[in-house]
């Protein structure tokens, strides 16, 4: 073999060499980018993608917990509750001002005269106005609205029981209604063709004065 010819050879095989070497360079920084791309963007399973909108969900899910929270929405039947409580709470107050006696005498404060008017007592002279009814059917039997005011002697048994006991304390201005049962008022008698026996009476009663 002359000397040119290995030469050759030399060359021939470096430059293989060369390219070999090239070639594994230009593979590992392909490798080197497609990891590089495969952490930046990572792929995610069907399963994980679905786990991560359920993760977003949750979140809204929390924030609607806390604007429930905050504004809570009532059922109908805890509205219709709350409006019960209410209405039973102004039937308090009110039946504050009805007083129950034992006989059955109903007495509710309507209007208050001022606190320093003169006050009804058994023994003193009354003068009132005043609207009687049937409770059952409220039908009005005797009223002096718009007339003279009726006068009587309080305690003195010149009217029913219902009266003398039910006017008892009041003051100059006040309005009562009295809620009378037969024992107190006209008994199994009755009172002519108005007035039925046994019959439970209604009266609104103002004080307009007393000596």
């Amino acid at each position: 073999m002359s000397c040119n010819t290995k030469l050759d050879q030399l060359a021939d095989e470096k430059q293989s060499e060369e390219k070999k070497i090239k070639r594994k360079k230009k593979k590992s920084k392909i490798q080197e980018n497609e990891g590089a791309a495969n952490t930046k963007v990572p792929h995610l399973s069907l399963k994980e993608k679905n786990g991560s909108h359920l993760g977003k969900k949750s979140k809204t899910q929390e924030n609607e917990g806390v604007a429930s929270m905050e504004l809570p929405h009532l059922s109908m039947k805890e509205k219709s509750e709350s409006h019960l409580e209410v209405r039973y709470r102004n039937s308090d107050a009110d039946s504050s001002q009805v007083r129950m006696m034992s006989n059955g005498l109903a007495i509710e404060e309507l209007i208050t005269g001022k606190p320093d008017g003169k006050v009804a007592c058994q023994g003193k002279k009354v003068s009132v106005l005043y609207t009687g009814k049937l409770k059952e059917s409220g039908q009005i039997f005797d009223s002096n609205i718009g007339g003279p005011s009726f006068k009587f002697r309080l305690g003195a048994g010149k009217v029913i029981k219902g009266w003398d006991v039910g006017l008892d304390g009041m003051r100059v201005g006040d309005k009562r209604r009295l809620i009378i049962p037969p024992s107190m008022g006209y008994g199994n008698e009755g009172a002519g063709e108005s007035i039925p026996p046994n019959s439970w009476l209604e009266f609104e009663v103002e004080l307009v004065g007393t000596r």
